[in-house]
């Protein structure tokens, strides 16, 4: 009878051994050694190395708030939503994100784990694209909508991450979706 493994447990080792060595770093066998399994049960059940960390990484960003966003039709409240769903998606799973695009840019092999967070990413560009229909907000890529919204907080995170020895200032959420709508909102002509 073959072994039953913990998935849980198998995905947390593969998510802990990403971000701390890399796609290359993490091996099979310390998942395997981790997880409590046999190397072999690993590939039994997940046929590749890609496909493991494709599983575990997909896993890791299908439940995040940033996947349960929706627009409601007021602008402020749905921005306040984006940026509280991106700052509780990265308290969760920040590290992931970054390794994830740096190890893409070395292996290939990694290309549909960022399926699901990119999934993500177009639900909230979808938002963003009705209100722009709406005139709500000026019209341009959706994509470059919410990186002028969600850059400054991802830009304070990494410097709070690297340690400087600089103080990173807070960022007051409601002030900042203001000021952001302040610059973002069309001008009508009088």
């Amino acid at each position: 009878m073959p072994k039953l493994i913990d998935q849980a447990q198998v995905f947390e080792a593969v998510i802990d051994l990403f971000v701390s060595r890399g796609y290359e770093g993490a091996t099979t066998k310390e998942i395997a050694r981790l997880a409590g399994v046999n190397e072999a049960t690993l590939f039994r059940k997940f046929n590749s190395k890609a496909e493991l960390f494709e599983q575990a990484i997909n896993h890791e960003w299908s439940d995040v708030p940033l996947s349960k966003l929706a627009h409601t039709g007021d602008l402020e409240a749905d921005l306040l939503a984006i940026v509280n769903a991106y700052l509780e998606t990265n308290r969760l799973h920040g590290a992931i994100v970054p390794m994830l695009l740096a190890e893409l840019s070395r292996s290939r092999d990694l290309e549909g784990a960022f399926d699901v967070a990119w999934g993500n990413i177009r639900i909230v560009a979808e938002i963003i694209t009705l209100y722009q229909s709406e005139g709500a907000l000026q019209a341009e890529d959706p994509l470059a909508t919410l990186n002028a919204l969600i850059g400054p907080l991802m830009t304070a995170h990494m410097f709070r991450r690297a340690r400087l020895d600089h103080p990173v200032p807070e960022i007051d959420i409601d002030l900042h979706v203001r000021g952001f709508l302040h610059g973002r909102t069309p001008t009508i002509a009088r």
